[in-house]
């Protein structure tokens, strides 16, 4: 990855919090999340989705797929040694953490 100054502040943002779920980190995870949201996190489902996180092998950081910043929402593809996640972020107006979601990655259709 490239030097981390030139991460935009909403990738450094995942990233810390996608790490902190990676290391079943529940106070890490939910440090720059709104009210709302921090109330509707479980730690059991932090560890579920930290486990499917090291079953795709270690963690390799974050590589931007889309944006949109009028709608405070931004996508990263989650890159591990063993396979890729998806993971998508919406803000709310101060900046705090709205929404977040790790999906499995799209899986690749075969060509025909």
């Amino acid at each position: 990855m490239g030097c981390g100054s030139q991460r935009s502040p909403e990738h450094k943002l995942a990233d810390q919090v996608t790490q902190s779920v990676y290391a079943d980190d529940v106070q890490g995870v939910v440090q720059n999340f709104d009210a709302d949201l921090q109330r509707q996190v479980k730690r059991a489902d932090v560890g579920l989705i930290s486990d499917k996180m090291h079953a795709l092998g270690v963690y390799q950081g974050l590589t931007p797929t889309t944006a949109d910043p009028q709608a405070r929402r931004y996508a990263y593809q989650a890159n591990f040694s063993n396979g890729t996640m998806q993971v998508e972020m919406r803000l709310d107006a101060d900046g705090k953490i709205a929404a977040y979601r790790v999906l499995p990655a799209a899986p690749i259709k075969p060509v025909r």
